[in-house]
């Protein structure tokens, strides 16, 4: 059968997303006439914006742009249309046209794969990926080799497959399926993180994919403290998300969009933890609550996971109303100390408080109305590098942080339905 012109694209770059060294899909239009293509790294910056192309640097005054035409637009109206067609595979292999047209083959490829996961029969689709058809089976081609779908998935075991999307990558071993709609996840959770916090805290782009790696089972999983809970630890040590699959049918890795914001703050944010410290953080207690606020905001099936506020975690405010300390011990708890070496209720409160602490500051219904002074907080710790200090908080806030224990706690008690 013929194949459409931007096959032989499709299969140039089945590695996924352009490298930032050679990348020209942004187009910034100057009000001068003039085009500035690369990508750019600092969408949200108020007075100049930065545009990478390999090794060149431009810098362009906010004021002389007249238009920006940016893959961070397309991949989020990527997910408003899979979002939207979520029901319908025949708009889902339009949608493959759709990426590839927008020069996201990440995304296409991805997008194509799903589809001949779930029907094999799928000619075009497979057509698309460079796979070929013997005997009535269809074939994928890994490592040189031609293999059916069960030895593809077979060989994960003894050597990861990798997935790449626009601003993540996806390492796995097993349950090929389950790891695309895990990273099509992960995709979406970033657009939702940038039309969430971009301006608010003028984040970063993410030009290079966050890696992350999924485990087949706890056990194969490599903990960090006492029992297996997914983590990321941060450059310049391994700058790698892990993660795993538990139970007997799991639709989606424990943890993803936790694991997954942990890489988006120190991609776009943060930067690098401690050099000496594959332990260390820059502030321990936001790190976890944030991650775990994006973790409660995402929700619905594998694959098609979109924000949704309306129910609120009553089980863990509960947990967090267990905390034998106060707000000012919270906000300087360690990690690893406090939050992966050990399993037992003081762990799991720590986590909870981290969370819900972090859910009320933003919460469009806090009395207080403290979600712009925390945000202006979150920029000052995390990219200004004040970490967890108390006088940052008191003053970024506007308030001592003591004087916000009972309103937290009266808010807690409402959640919790005490």
């Amino acid at each position: 059968m013929p194949r459409p012109s931007w096959i032989p694209l499709a299969l140039a770059l089945v590695s996924g997303a352009a490298s930032a060294q050679d990348d020209e899909r942004d187009q910034v239009l100057l009000t001068s006439g003039r085009v500035v293509r690369g990508r750019v790294a600092t969408p949200y910056a108020s007075e100049e914006l930065l545009v990478v192309n390999g090794g060149k640097r431009t810098r362009v005054a906010a004021a002389d742009v007249g238009e920006i035409r940016s893959v961070a637009t397309d991949v989020a109206a990527f997910f408003a249309r899979r979002l939207r067609h979520r029901d319908s595979p025949r708009a889902l292999r339009y949608l493959v046209d759709w990426a590839m047209q927008h020069q996201l083959p990440g995304l296409a490829r991805l997008q194509a794969m799903e589809l001949v996961l779930r029907d094999d029969d799928d000619e075009k689709m497979h057509a698309f990926l460079g796979h070929r058809q013997r005997r009535g089976a269809w074939q994928w081609r890994r490592d040189g080799q031609w293999r059916s779908r069960d030895q593809l998935e077979q060989s994960m075991a003894d050597r990861p497959l990798t997935l790449r999307g626009e601003r993540f990558t996806l390492s796995c071993d097993a349950g090929l399926l389950t790891n695309v709609r895990a990273l099509f996840d992960l995709e979406h959770l970033a657009v939702v993180w940038f039309d969430r916090f971009g301006a608010d805290l003028a984040l970063r782009e993410v030009l290079e994919p966050i890696a992350v790696r999924t485990f087949r089972s706890a056990d194969a999983f490599p903990k960090w403290g006492f029992r297996p809970r997914p983590y990321f630890e941060p450059p310049p040590h391994s700058d790698l998300g892990r993660t795993f699959y538990s139970g007997a049918a799991p639709a989606r890795p424990e943890a993803l969009f936790f694991v997954g914001a942990q890489g988006l703050l120190y991609r776009t944010i943060i930067g690098e933890a401690d050099r000496q410290d594959s332990r260390g953080r820059v502030c321990a207690w936001l790190e976890v609550g944030l991650g775990m606020h994006l973790e409660q905001l995402m929700r619905g099936p594998a694959g098609f996971a979109a924000p949704d506020l309306t129910r609120p975690p009553d089980l863990v405010a509960l947990r967090a109303l267990g905390r034998g300390y106060r707000l000012t011990h919270l906000v300087h708890l360690p990690m690893y100390g406090s939050f992966y070496l050990t399993d037992n209720t003081a762990t799991a409160t720590n986590w909870a408080a981290a969370e819900m602490f972090v859910a009320w500051l933003l919460a469009a219904d806090n009395k207080q109305k403290l979600r712009r002074p925390f945000l202006d907080y979150v920029i000052a710790a995390l990219r200004d590098r004040k970490g967890d200090s108390s006088t940052a908080f008191d003053r970024i806030i506007g308030t001592p942080i003591e004087r916000l224990e009972e309103p937290w706690l009266e808010w807690l008690h409402e959640i919790a339905g005490k």
